[in-house]
């Protein structure tokens, strides 16, 4: 067994592409070994900003040979009327390396044929991954690849070295221009010259000698440890997406703090805060009362050598960031949120979609309450505004803020710094009544334009960011029995006139909201069969779908329960496929005892919810079973038979009033 080392040395990846680029190689690798058989362990992933490294403990050093049996011409053709091999069977053996007399006759596909044994020697593991290591690397997929030189590699950025190692042997290929080799790199700075890897083993130690901490786990931890010390006795904010953005931008981090002057507290936090993360990738610090303090922190990449000099400059240009903040904010006061309300008429709100003042008529068309219509009107004025311009992501902050310093009510500015929630995958929900209705017609209006024009999302593509606000919608409603987003789906399409097919809109964006709840539960670890059963009802309640799930979980949780409520629904919809959908069930019809109890019973039974239903329909078994066991259902007399069913397929009906329970497995 050997240790493999490859490593790809580039210029500086963007921090968003580069940990999907090692992810894809720590599964690229191991499965390229696999398809080689190539037996190997562990495996262990190394990156940063210029490397992205992979080492791969216990490779076989060579491939075990290889036993195979080749199928060849039917017995029938291999074989001439003397029992002599025919040609075709010579040239067989021939093409397989075997002698004639090595075949052998085995069934196969409903017949017989020929089959030989080709034996294929294992070749070294050094040959075969030199042959390909290259197209593994050139298959590593980023959202935007480059070329460069004369070739035409594509890659994230320009390949500059590739170290490949199995122990202390190079394996050797070309990509492109390079050779690989054993030389690595060092910091850009700290240790700007080439590094030779003495073998797989020594990469950790060759790479700390080189002052880059490779291991990206490490170093975001190292960063988390940094920032909180500097911060100390404040606390600095580590927001976990500047965290591994942050980590990804170098690879020697030495955090540090600094200040700002206090009079630049004057503006409201989420400016500041915002200016921090996204122009200077800096953590805010708090002090221990939990206030805002005219501090920051940020991470150099490098060592402390002249750490004041560097202080020094990034405080000189947070300064100024914080200078052009004031001068926005101050302009944007000079005007009320209201006054911008008319000139959303002359902002776009998507191609083929008109504008943004046509789109909150919509949104307050969708909502209701003189809250939520109020801040419906306002809550799109602040993208007029020189600080969400600099800022999108302060959308909604900002008018919230606005409004409040207008003399909006506190319930309005609430609705409209909410209707934005959540702002991302696992975000901040809307927490008031006006603030939920808003987001929720807000990424409905959305939905239904962009599927009016048919833009539906495909594969990965989604330049519109249907499938996130889709969920958004999903995530909203997931506590509520109210409303029902088919109608509110309707709604939104409805506001839309002379804009696509709403018959067929409205049938796609239907399954494409099932399908995202549908992945959002199983997201949730619950099974695919009850999360089909539940989704199966014609119910768009998002609420009342997701208590229906827990319902029938809990129900299966009973095994005893589970069988009676399960035997009484399936008996009866075997036969209940055969009733006539209009015959309806009479209990004056009833012409056998059996059936005269169960449809008592059927007509007694209380229309409850949950583990209540479920034992009201076990309650039916002993019925159920008599019925079935002891009455021809199939009677002769037409009459009787069209009773028997449609009884039969009343109570099937009545289980699965909240689930289709054909769908469940268990």
């Amino acid at each position: 067994m050997a240790e493999l080392l490859l490593e790809i040395g580039t210029e500086e990846l963007p921090a968003a592409a580069a940990p999907s680029a090692l992810a894809q190689l720590a599964e690229r690798l191991p499965a390229l070994l696999a398809d080689l058989r190539l037996e190997h362990g562990a495996a262990t992933a190394f990156g940063t900003p210029r490397r992205l490294a992979l080492r791969v403990a216990g490779v076989a050093e060579r491939q075990p040979d290889l036993e195979e049996w080749v199928r060849g011409p039917s017995r029938a053709v291999g074989f001439g009327p003397d029992g002599a091999p025919s040609r075709a069977a010579l040239g067989f053996a021939r093409g397989q390396g075997v002698d004639p007399s090595a075949l052998e006759i085995r069934p196969a596909g409903g017949g017989e044929y020929l089959f030989a044994l080709r034996r294929t020697p294992g070749r070294p593991a050094g040959e075969v991954l030199a042959e390909r290591l290259p197209a593994l690397i050139a298959g590593i997929d980023f959202p935007r690849s480059m070329r460069w030189g004369e070739g035409d590699l594509r890659f994230g950025r320009p390949i500059r070295w590739i170290v490949a190692l199995l122990d202390s042997d190079t394996v050797p290929f070309v990509l492109g221009e390079l050779s690989s080799g054993r030389t690595t790199h060092g910091h850009r700075t700290l240790a700007p010259g080439p590094v030779e890897v003495a073998s797989a083993s020594a990469y950790e130690a060759a790479m700390a000698t080189a002052c880059v901490m490779a291991d990206p786990a490490a170093r975001a931890e190292h960063i988390r440890a940094g920032v909180a010390a500097a911060a100390a006795p404040a606390t600095a904010r580590i927001d976990e997406g500047l965290l591994a953005e942050v980590n990804w931008l170098v690879e020697h981090p030495t955090p540090f703090l600094g200040e700002f002057p206090k009079e630049a507290l004057a503006v409201p936090e989420a400016v500041l805060v915002e200016v921090m993360r996204v122009q200077q990738r800096y953590f805010p610090v708090r002090s221990p009362e939990g206030r805002l303090a005219a501090q920051f922190c940020g991470v150099r990449d490098g060592n402390g050598e002249h750490l004041a000099t560097v202080i020094a400059g990034n405080e000189r240009v947070l300064r100024a960031r914080f200078a052009d903040a004031r001068f926005f904010y101050d302009e944007d006061r000079k005007r009320t949120l209201a006054s911008r309300v008319p000139e959303l008429g002359r902002v776009t709100f998507a191609e083929g979609l008109g504008d943004m003042g046509a789109k909150v008529a919509r949104l307050a068309r969708l909502v209701s309450g003189p809250t939520a219509q109020r801040a419906a009107h306002l809550c799109k004025a602040d993208r007029l505004t020189h600080l969400v311009d600099e800022f999108p992501e302060l959308e909604g902050t900002m008018g919230a803020h606005y409004a409040q310093l207008d003399g909006e009510p506190a319930d309005v500015c609430q609705a409209i710094g909410e209707h934005v929630l959540p702002r991302a995958a696992g975000g901040d929900l809307p927490q008031s009544q006006a603030g939920r209705d808003l987001a929720l017609g807000d990424r409905l209006d959305n939905l239904a334009g962009h599927f009016l024009l048919g833009r539906v999302p495909t594969g990965s593509a989604d330049p519109f960011g249907l499938r996130r606000q889709a969920i958004a919608v999903l995530r909203i409603l997931r506590e509520r029995s109210e409303p029902d987003l088919g109608q509110a789906m309707s709604a939104a399409i409805a506001g839309y006139s002379g804009v696509g097919d709403p018959a067929a809109a409205s049938r796609e964006v239907r399954r494409f909201l099932r399908e995202r709840l549908r992945g959002l539960m199983i997201e949730a670890g619950h099974r695919y069969d009850l999360v089909d059963a539940v989704l199966g009802a014609e119910e768009w309640r998002v609420g009342e779908l997701w208590a229906r799930l827990a319902s029938l979980e809990a129900i299966l949780a009973e095994p005893a329960l589970a069988d009676d409520f399960l035997t009484v629904y399936r008996r009866c919809a075997n036969l209940a496929t055969k009733a006539d959908p209009d015959a309806k069930f009479r209990l004056e019809g009833a012409s056998a005892v059996e059936e005269e109890a169960l449809g008592r019973a059927l007509l007694a039974a209380p229309h409850l919810e949950g583990l209540a239903h479920a034992r009201a329909v076990a309650s039916l078994r002993p019925a159920v079973d008599a019925l079935l066991d002891r009455v021809l259902i199939v009677a002769p007399e037409p009459a009787v038979r069209a009773n028997r069913l449609a009884l039969l397929r009343d109570v099937a009906a009545f289980a699965a009033r909240f689930a289709d329970l054909g769908r469940v497995v268990a």
